[in-house]
Parts: C-alpha cells; sequence; structure tokens
C-alpha cells in the first residue's frame, strides 16, 4: 500500500514539475508574435499582388493593415518585455563589469546628462538609465566606468 501511494505521488509531482520546464519568458512570446505578423505581412503583399478583383484588392489592403498593426504591436510588446526583464531582475552592476547590449541601446541612453544631475560623460563613454540606476559604460565595450545608484 505504501510503495502504490509513493508511487502515485511521484507520478503526480513529476507532471506538476514537467510543466515548469515547458514554461517560456514572455519576451519569446512577443518574438514570436513578431515573426507571426511578419509572415502575414509578407501573406497579404503576395495576396495582394495576385488580387484579381476589386473585392479581392479591398480585402488583401485590409488584412495587410492589420498584419501592419499587429507587428507594431508586437514590437512594442517585445521593448516593454526587455526593458521589464531587466527591471524584475534587477541586475547589479560593478564597476569594470560590461553593461549588457541589450542595455546600450538608444532608449536606455541619457543625452540629458545636466537634467540628470549627471557629471559629463568622457570621450568615448555615454550614461545609460537602467530602472533608477545610471550606469557610465564605454559605447564600443559596454565597460562599466562609473555608476550612481538610484533609490
Amino acid at each position: 500500500m505504501k510503495a502504490k501511494t509513493i508511487v502515485c505521488s511521484l507520478a503526480i509531482a513529476s507532471l506538476g514539475f514537467s510543466s515548469l520546464a515547458f514554461a517560456q519568458p514572455a519576451w519569446r512570446d512577443a518574438n514570436h508574435d513578431a515573426r507571426e505578423a511578419r509572415q502575414d505581412i509578407r501573406d497579404a503583399q503576395r495576396d495582394l499582388r495576385r488580387a484579381d478583383t476589386p473585392r479581392e484588392a479591398r480585402e488583401a489592403h485590409q488584412d495587410l493593415r492589420e498584419a501592419q498593426r499587429d507587428l507594431r504591436e508586437a514590437r512594442v510588446d517585445q521593448r516593454d518585455e526587455r526593458r521589464d526583464d531587466f527591471r524584475a531582475r534587477a541586475p547589479a552592476f560593478h564597476r569594470g563589469d560590461r553593461l549588457p547590449p541589450a542595455l546600450r541601446q538608444n532608449h536606455y541612453a541619457v543625452t540629458n546628462w545636466r537634467g540628470h544631475h549627471l557629471a559629463a560623460p568622457p570621450a568615448g563613454y555615454q550614461w545609460f538609465q537602467v530602472g533608477t540606476d545610471y550606469v557610465l559604460a564605454a559605447i564600443a565595450t559596454g565597460l562599466i566606468a562609473n555608476l550612481v545608484l538610484g533609490s
């Protein structure tokens, strides 16, 4: 009787833990949505080229507009998921480490460093904002030279 209970509980536990192995990060879903939207755009463009009647052309135009809207939404989701991913993990930065390339993109760059009460970056360096932290990193390599940690 005990052996049967143990085997059943192990089977149930293995089924429960196996579902965790299939969990995907949210950014993968956003990437998948963007890939599908690009394929839909290609399909709609092909349908538009092959349209024989004005009605088919109108439907293809409508499909193309919807696919383009879906692609815009997927790109916004991708950007938001990347930002949320780094905010959720709260990366710990240290001088001498490298800032990940995803955080060296233009939307993280601080162009108004005076407005953020930061020192002027030396040539070849740029301030980047990650959450409430500011990181001074080399533009080419991402090598962190200075940190200003926010609250």
